[in-house]
């Protein structure tokens, strides 16, 4: 699964993916899929946003990284549920 996060910011973008990181031997284990993080700087953009195979998930920074982890998982036990 790829994991974009774009941000005009790279303090938040550092943050961020530094989060997505922290949990992605959590998500691999759990989901059976492989996490390839891609960050992209973007001058226009007001507010840092997460991707996940194109589909916007998060938009702002949660409070720490459990609450990241909460919102990922969240988002592929929905997709798996729909499939």
């Amino acid at each position: 699964m790829k994991v974009k996060i774009i941000c005009n910011d790279e303090y938040w973008c550092y943050t961020l993916s530094s989060w997505v990181y922290e949990v992605k031997d959590l998500i691999e284990s759990e989901f059976d899929e492989d996490v390839e993080v891609i960050e992209e700087l973007c001058s226009d953009c007001v507010d840092t946003q997460l991707y996940i195979n194109e589909d916007l998930v998060l938009v702002g920074i949660p409070g720490e990284e459990g609450y990241l982890l909460e919102i990922i998982k969240k988002y592929l036990r929905s997709r798996k549920t729909s499939n």
